[in-house]
């Protein structure tokens, strides 16, 4: 199974422009992903499907792959969808552009189920143990199966465990928080364009609602840590301070 990653790089960004090349400890945030990737040993070959010649000029710098795409794609999916004819492999695995601490076992732990799950999309959780994580909407939740397969993606805590405090739902179910990290079986998005428009994507704005609306199963993989994706220059500094503690 050939399985090529790519990361969606979009240079604009309406919270944090050019986020994706961002300095963080030395490098473009752009390249931590990359690097990242490349680390994950099922990785044939990484492509950074950029936007503009200025990521494209820093992918480049650094040794980097790049594909350019057009500026007008919604999301990273679209982006991807938009050039699969230049992307030949059976697997592919979207990372996120601004996923700098994204952990290479994951994509491999992706990689190993696809082979033998049925699922159309692979992708990570990890295991909420802040309570904080479950109020906050930019912490997307998921409630799985006892199968692993995902049940429903939201911004709001999910379940709702009833009887409890809130404050003690902690210390009586598992939630589970969702990383942005999707491994694509290559006949899922050669589809993509004739997927039906999702109301529960729009009401959430969660990409992945759209592909569980349509009919698609989504099954999971678990992450040995959360990633601290890159929305504003406030997660740029906990992204440093995570790696300073690393090294």
């Amino acid at each position: 199974m050939k399985t090529i990653v790519t990361i969606p790089a979009r240079l604009g960004s309406t919270r944090f422009p050019k986020k994706v090349l961002a300095d963080l400890c030395g490098k473009p945030m752009i390249q931590h992903v990359y690097e990242r990737a490349k680390m994950a040993s099922i990785a044939d070959d990484v492509y950074v499907l950029v936007d503009a010649t200025e990521v494209e000029n820093v992918v480049h710098s650094f040794g980097g792959k790049s594909i350019m795409t057009s500026p007008e794609c919604y999301c990273g999916t679209d982006r991807i969808v938009s050039v699969l004819h230049q992307i030949q492999a059976d697997f592919i695995i979207n990372v996120q552009g601004d996923e700098p601490l994204l952990d290479p076992k994951s994509l491999v732990a992706i990689h190993e189920r696809a082979k033998i799950s049925q699922a159309d999309i692979i992708t990570p959780i990890f295991k909420i143990t802040d309570f904080a994580d479950i109020d906050d909407p930019s912490r997307v939740k998921v409630a799985v199966c006892q199968n692993g397969k995902a049940l429903y993606f939201s911004r709001s805590p999910i379940p709702f465990v009833r009887g409890i405090e809130k404050s003690k739902w902690l210390t009586s179910y598992q939630f589970w928080g969702h990383i942005g990290v999707y491994g694509y079986r290559r006949a899922l998005l050669e589809n993509y364009k004739n997927l039906h428009p999702s109301a529960l994507e729009t009401a959430e704005s969660l990409e992945q609602l759209k592909f569980l609306d349509n009919g698609y199963a989504i099954d999971t993989v678990i992450a040995e840590w959360p990633t601290i994706g890159i929305d504003t220059p406030e997660d740029l500094k906990k992204a440093t301070a995570w790696l300073n503690s690393r090294k």
